[in-house]
């Protein structure tokens, strides 16, 4: 009985101890870091399969962009770097813009345009040619390469090229960036955790880059472009510290107004509407700035209508008004995107613009190009930047309107626009138009103040116009047959509005949601109207804001359509 018991306490003890050992297994599993490495190769994606390397005999390289590895690649060739021109088109210096209609690489600056033929080490500026001593621009099948070092003298920017993967590190100047200091050797882990592969190793004392804190870990980026994860306890002296300027190129210089712009669009649709100017201006004051719409695109080829008119110039001058012609791109004859695309189309507009301006004397060209494709977005701002240059260079202000900031309209590149004209009108109407399927106002105050909001992180403040309409659009909400509804609108003009509601007996109600007077009625054909009334109070509710957001002045659309009384209370909102 003796023998089996200690027989049995033996078993128990040895299961007990495999118990113990099993317990410790797991935890040295759970607590134990693993050992796991990611080759340098396979962490930043290089197959040594890369098509442009192969055509062009070079070695493929990965580019990691401040704090994040691009998609692109680079090629080293002889032990020089080429970057993909879609990622310096995207990220890196969007200047650099290549013209398939005249086969060359174009870099802009603010008085010159570098022309850069393919596969030569030679460029002209000014039909003078300069020799680099390299090659400047790559091609193969599947795309095109800058050199870094071409780039580098005209970008603010860094390029240092690591081998063993080889790929290249692009730091921005100028920049703001958290650093800290390894405080023990340590591993760079690809995600927070022991249990995530490490991708490389940090010694102690090496600064690193963080890009986010968290409770326990932090993202930290290494010098040679290695982003991964490190534990807090690893890392210290953080501090935030300013990167260095690379490049010490021109500056895009800017005229201005010497006080508040304060301007309307004065619409002409044929040459004789240039005679009522002093009739349609009559009631008008406060304003110093007009914008006869006199030039329209009339085909791909840079041909364009003109209904402008030299009197009209000296006319308004006499008045104290400065003129800034405006042109537009509303003709179905003309694809924009086909005219943007060709150089001789762009410089065909540019040039006839600057010799009208010339002629006939105005102060200013305002660019009214709306719908533009998204495609065609790198095409529309190499026209603003070529055309500045020659606007620059003959003291012509140049303007341009541009949407409310959305999603769908980044391709603007609002700021960019902002560095190259020396105003940049934001149209803050059209919340809802003609097309809407809605009815609701032209011009909330939310839409007006999320718009400005949004510009202001774009564009610089001495440069920011905010166009208000002088319209209101009167919605017929009609309920058909099989119970849809069917939303049509007209645009109307002030008294014309306040006519319409008085004729129908309709109460005005504030709606506090949009900051307008409301009306609604129902019409002799059973249909709902409703209108968001423009009128002195939402006038000066949107002028308010240009002292408000200390802005660069205000626009109206359009002259002809307001109450006189708008004129006194804008002037009184904006001085």
């Amino acid at each position: 009985m003796n023998k089996r018991r200690r027989q049995y306490r033996v078993l128990a003890g040895l299961i007990a101890g495999i118990g113990v050992i099993a317990i410790l297994a797991v935890c040295i599993i759970k607590f134990m870091p693993t050992r796991e490495r990611i080759a340098p190769e396979e962490y930043f994606g290089l197959t040594g399969t890369g098509e442009a390397a192969n055509a062009l005999g070079g070695t493929e390289a990965a580019v990691v962009v401040e704090d994040h590895l691009a998609q692109e690649r680079a090629v080293i060739i002889d032990g020089s770097a080429y970057v993909d021109y879609t990622l310096v088109q995207r990220d890196l210096n969007s200047r650099f813009h290549w013209d398939a209609s005249a086969g060359l690489l174009l870099f802009t600056t603010p008085d010159q345009i570098f022309e850069i033929s393919p596969d030569g080490t030679s460029y002209t500026v000014d039909g003078q040619s300069f020799d680099a001593g390299y090659e400047i621009l790559k091609t193969s099948p599947s795309g095109m390469f800058l050199s870094v070092n071409f780039m580098q003298q005209y970008s603010d920017l860094k390029f240092e090229v690591f081998d063993a993967p080889s790929r290249v590190v692009v730091t921005r100047g100028s920049t703001e960036r958290t650093v800290a200091t390894v405080q023990k050797d340590s591993a760079v882990r690809r995600l927070g955790g022991i249990k995530s592969p490490i991708i490389t190793d940090v010694t102690e004392g090496t600064q690193v880059r963080v890009l986010d804190q968290m409770e326990e870990w932090s993202q930290i980026m290494t010098a040679d472009g290695y982003i991964g994860y490190i534990k807090n306890s690893r890392l210290s002296d953080t501090e935030t510290v300013m990167t260095e300027t690379f490049y010490q190129g021109p500056e895009y210089t800017s005229m201005s107004l010497g006080e508040r712009v304060n301007l309307v669009w004065h619409q002409i649709n044929y040459p004789e509407m240039n005679a009522d100017l002093k009739k349609d201006i009559s009631g008008m004051s406060g304003v110093n700035v007009i914008s006869p719409t006199w030039y329209y695109l009339s085909d791909n080829e840079g041909g364009v209508l003109s209904y402008a008119d030299a009197s009209y110039v000296k006319r308004a001058h006499k008045k104290g008004l400065q003129v800034w012609a405006l042109i537009s791109n509303f003709s179905e004859d003309v694809s924009t995107t086909a005219l943007l695309a060709s150089r001789t189309a762009r410089q065909n507009v540019q040039n006839y613009l600057i010799s009208q301006a010339l002629e006939l004397g105005f102060d200013g060209i305002n660019i009214d190009f709306e719908g533009i494709a998204q495609e065609a977005g790198y095409d529309y701002v190499q026209f603003l930047r070529e055309l500045s240059i020659l606007c620059r260079k003959n003291q012509i202000i140049l303007s341009v309107d541009v949407p409310v900031p959305m999603d769908f309209s980044k391709h603007y590149n609002r700021a960019e626009l902002g560095a190259v004209c020396d105003y940049v009108i934001m149209m803050g109407y059209d919340e809802h138009y003609a097309g809407s399927e809605v009815a609701g106002s032209v011009a909330s105050m939310d839409f007006e103040i999320t718009g400005i909001e949004n510009m202001l992180g774009e564009v610089p403040k001495e440069k920011l116009v905010s166009a208000i309409p002088f319209y209101s659009r009167i919605w017929y909400t009609k309920t058909l047959e099989d119970g849809s509804t069917e939303v049509t609108s007209e645009a109307v003009s002030m008294e014309y509005a306040e006519q319409v509601v008085a004729e129908q007996g309709a109460e005005k109600v504030y709606d506090a949601s949009t900051g307008q007077q409301y009306a609604e009625w129902t019409d002799q054909e059973g249909r709902l109207c409703q209108i968001w009334l423009e009128d002195e109070d939402s006038v000066r509710a949107r002028a308010a804001l240009i002292k408000q957001y200390d802005l660069a002045g205000i626009a109206a659309w359009v002259l002809g359509n307001e109450k006189d009384s708008v004129w006194a209370v804008i002037s009184e909102e904006i001085s």
